[in-house]
């Protein structure tokens, strides 16, 4: 973030949500390396970077409405400024996984996966 008083563009939005996308891209080539039982240990961090991800899908007047004052969705734009990549995701799955109550059993995950799986049909 320049500072709290900058406005981004469309465009800035745009090269945003894609280095967002690409974020959790690399996370899925990582798992395809990494194979079956790192997967499996990730579980927790794939249903956290899926649901964040998803709120990075929305149009661009969308999303600039619902994350626009947004700290740490404007964090990305640091990112961007830094390497040019996002690492928002990571940052949050981080904190997430410090919550107490948000400790999703396996058959939460389950159908979770089931769930992006139907949406997806």
């Amino acid at each position: 973030m320049k500072d709290e008083h900058t406005t981004f563009t469309k465009t800035d939005w745009q090269r945003a949500q894609t280095a967002v996308f690409n974020e959790y891209d690399r996370l899925i080539k990582q798992l395809h390396l990494k194979g079956v039982d790192y997967t499996i240990s990730q579980a927790r961090r794939i249903v956290i970077y899926q649901d964040l991800v998803e709120e990075w899908k929305h149009a661009i007047p969308t999303l600039v409405t619902d994350l626009a004052d947004n700290n740490m969705a404007l964090s990305v734009f640091n990112d961007l400024a830094e390497d040019g990549q996002s690492h928002i995701l990571s940052r949050c799955a981080k904190r997430m996984e410090r919550w107490p109550d948000y400790i999703p059993s396996p058959l939460t995950i389950w159908l979770e996966l089931a769930e992006d799986i139907d949406l997806d049909s």
